[in-house]
């Protein structure tokens, strides 16, 4: 009795490995869109490949995303490490997104630069959202909103390489742009508890690579110190030097 409740356990367990995979690209995007998730903290390891230098940049940090209470979407990003070759180098880059302004911050050199990212009167754009900053990280974003812009296929997790590392609970699409634009593909990477992409990969038109990995991840709770590297506002002019560069037709 004891050897056939443990072969059907064997049984039961390979059939599990082997069935197929049911959930639909459209309840696949559902999910994404119903997210729930109000605020975000990880650890980031970012690499750029350029195939034209034949250069991998490797670049390690923080990310920050929150949903404030008027329902607006903010994001930080805070590098400070920067790898290339077998050269490691401490390098602070410091970015914060508040759905209508971008700042770029160097605090060794005390440099505040914003830019306003769209017109007066327009509605704030999503940080995270597919083209609006360096690191396209689409949280809650509207299955609506990919499907108009992407064609959209599942994928499996690389078995080699920096997205490797992910757990293999992991799924996976791939977005092919309908109309000619930045990018060859783009490969998003979701738990399925939370519905975060904790994994992207993006290809430009020229071959150039790029590749973002989460870890250390805490959801919904951000800390006093996180909330702090969240602040966009102008710091004192008398310390720093500040360049504010409202919108102007040609861009921001």
């Amino acid at each position: 009795m004891l050897i056939q409740i443990a072969f059907a356990l064997i049984l039961t367990a390979l059939s599990s490995c082997f069935a197929p995979e049911t959930t639909s690209i459209d309840e696949i995007l559902e999910n994404i869109e119903k997210a729930d998730i109000s605020s975000v903290s990880a650890t980031v390891a970012y690499t750029r490949t350029d195939p034209i230098l034949n250069r991998r940049e490797i670049r390690a940090g923080k990310v920050l995303f929150r949903m404030t209470d008027d329902n607006h979407r903010e994001a930080a990003i805070l590098f400070d490490t920067l790898i290339i070759g077998r050269r490691r180098e401490d390098s602070k880059k410091h970015y914060i997104f508040s759905g209508r302004w971008m700042a770029e911050i160097d605090h060794e050199k005390k440099q505040f630069i914003k830019r306003e990212l769209v017109a007066p009167g327009e509605d704030d754009i999503d940080p995270f959202e597919l083209g609006n900053g360096p690191i396209p990280l689409p949280i809650g974003q509207k299955k609506e909103s990919i499907l108009a812009k992407f064609e959209v296929k599942k994928i499996l997790r690389p078995e080699k390489g920096t997205l490797s590392k992910l757990g293999k609970n992991i799924v996976g699409i791939q977005l092919t742009p309908k109309v000619e634009g930045e990018w060859e593909t783009i490969d998003l990477f979701y738990d399925p508890e939370t519905w975060l992409p904790v994994g992207v990969q993006t290809i430009e038109l020229d071959g150039t690579k790029r590749i973002s990995l989460l870890s250390n991840i805490s959801l919904n709770v951000l800390s006093e110190e996180d909330v702090q590297l969240l602040n966009i506002e102008t710091p004192d002019p008398k310390e720093w030097s500040i360049d504010i560069r409202p919108w102007s037709s040609g861009g921001p």
